[in-house]
């Protein structure tokens, strides 16, 4: 269990009044340790026991003042105990206590509403050890939630100040799976009203709303019947790609990654064709397809094609090794 910093404080002051305690007795009125530890002690728990001989003025004043160390120590200590086990662990299960870690997030994704796809989406990003948290009313989700050490704002995603406080200034983008469509479309308006640059992916409930969540300002909107419904005719009609679709959504499992790459100034794969790159012998990547700088797509490239500077690789991969090509592919070291 990780100490607290209040705790530690707490510990500081104890050890410091004992070792005021030992050291004055030692030295005012000339006692051993092991006296001088038993009449510190008896002194802070004010238990009534004679005082030491031969007791010198000096030596009462400084009984009196460990005698206020020792019940200001001991006041800390149980305002500390009381707010830990009555305050926090309430505000805890109602879902109100802020997380602290929220202030500490940089570049991360916002996930407004946490019903069954949003937790799938969680558990998503948590897999691939991307930032996250989510915003949610429900304080009972909330505290559920933060039983599984996810990072949870309990709060209006629709109020500006719930979007401030979750970071949105400074988030890479927001991810809005709320069911009621004109919710979803409130919360994108006031998202790109506070970040102009933030990538919004949007959840349609129906085929109507896609249009207007696209023009509320969403990047790109997921209808989930539209896309199930094409799940299930792949699986009647074809049953082969959809077993290799399914391998892909369920890649988490079998850690396996399917991922953009994207090739930045300094990549050594710059100028080099695929054939002649390490992405099979090394990385073990699949490359589906090449996204120009230009914007082009070039799907099913052939082994001549040339790595360019500013392309993005569409490639699957293990998941171990995604991370080092990633880095080869930023100039980094590996």
């Amino acid at each position: 269990m990780k100490i607290t910093k209040s705790a530690w404080i707490w510990l500081f002051t104890l050890l410091f009044v004992l070792g005021f305690g030992i050291g004055g007795f030692c030295i005012l009125l000339d006692l051993s340790f092991v006296e001088a530890f038993y009449y510190t002690i008896i002194t802070l728990a004010t238990v009534g026991y004679n005082a030491p001989p031969n007791l010198s003025r000096e030596g009462m004043l400084f009984i009196a003042i460990l005698v206020i160390l020792g019940i200001s120590a001991a006041g800390y200590a149980v305002s500390q105990v009381t707010r830990y086990f009555l305050v926090e662990r309430i505000l805890t299960a109602l879902g109100k206590r802020r997380d602290v870690r929220v202030d500490r997030l940089e570049k991360h994704w916002i996930i407004c509403g946490l019903g069954r796809m949003g937790e799938e989406v969680f558990e998503h990003l948590r897999h691939y050890d991307i930032p996250c948290m989510a915003v949610k009313v429900s304080e009972q989700k909330v505290a559920w939630a933060r039983e599984k050490g996810w990072i949870v704002l309990q709060g209006d995603a629709r109020d500006e100040d719930t979007l401030e406080s979750a970071g949105v200034r400074r988030a890479e983008g927001l991810i809005v799976t709320l069911s009621n469509a004109s919710d979803n479309v409130y919360v994108i308006i006031t998202a790109r009203s506070l970040n102009p640059n933030l990538r919004i992916i949007a959840r349609a409930s129906d085929s109507q709303s896609v249009r207007i969540l696209y023009r509320a300002g969403a990047e790109k909107v997921i209808n989930p019947i539209v896309a199930g419904a094409a799940a299930i005719a792949r699986a009647s009609i074809k049953p082969t790609v959809a077993n290799f679709l399914e391998l892909v959504n369920i890649s988490r499992d079998l850690d396996l990654d399917f991922d953009s790459v994207h090739i930045m100034p300094g990549s050594p794969l710059i100028g080099k064709s695929l054939a002649e790159s390490p992405l099979r012998s090394e990385y073990n990547a699949m490359v589906i397809a090449v996204k120009r700088d230009s914007g082009e797509y070039i799907y099913n490239p052939t082994g001549s094609l040339v790595i360019e500077q500013g392309d993005e690789l569409i490639v699957f991969a293990d998941g171990k090794r995604m991370a080092n090509l990633r880095k080869v592919a930023a100039g980094l070291k590996e």
